[in-house]
């Protein structure tokens, strides 16, 4: 499992900019809620809890629990492997941080009932300065939750990947502030060397 594509499956729930620090895809309501990644044909189960400008997706991978803070704020992602007490900063694609307001979604291709949540459906084509891609349809509340996005994704000067983000069991709450923060003592490595101690760790998920 390469660890930068899970990465920008999740950042694909930030659609793209709407200012200096709000993001469309960005909540208006704290929440919490299950979390389905299709990816590569493999299916991971995990967990979101989210604030404005923040969100945290936490993963069970074969014995391991990667976690992904979003910074809306800061367009900035980190990418930690606690058991290992170490983290890798990512900032955001330009496909994510390079457009316009939430009103260039243009206008709803749809509605559809996903996972209990009405939600308009609109489709989303994004390339980013840094030759990322988004190219697919995203599923929103009118609060601001992505619940499902169905598409592409690729990292520059990578193949493009197909995958699905999909939220089930939603409960809109307040969540601890410390959850979006970086625990104490952990050590900042470069993101080839996490992907390279995650692949060592569960080899047969390299991609």
């Amino acid at each position: 499992m390469r660890l930068k594509l899970f990465l920008g499956l999740v950042l694909s729930l930030f659609v793209h900019q709407a200012g200096a620090a709000e993001l469309a895809g960005d909540t208006k309501v704290p929440f919490s809620a299950e979390r389905t990644v299709i990816f590569n044909g493999k299916t991971y189960h995990g967990k979101i809890y989210a604030v404005p400008g923040r969100q945290r997706h936490d993963q069970d991978v074969n014995g391991l629990h990667p976690v992904v803070l979003l910074r809306a704020d800061l367009q900035m992602a980190y990418l930690m492997l606690p058991e290992l007490h170490i983290y890798a900063e990512f900032p955001f694609p330009k496909s994510v941080t390079e457009y316009g307001g939430v009103e260039q979604l243009g206008q709803p291709i749809g509605s559809a009932t996903v996972a209990g949540q009405e939600t308009r459906q609109y489709r989303v084509e994004r390339t980013g300065s840094d030759t990322s891609v988004l190219d697919g349809s995203v599923w929103m509340t009118p609060d601001g939750i992505v619940v499902k996005i169905d598409g592409t994704y690729s990292e520059p000067g990578h193949k493009i990947t197909k995958g699905t983000v999909e939220l089930s069991n939603i409960v809109r709450a307040p969540q601890d502030p410390s959850l979006f923060e970086l625990p104490p003592k952990m050590t900042k490595l470069t993101p080839e060397a996490v992907q390279a101690l995650f692949s060592l760790r569960l080899p047969k998920l390299k991609g």
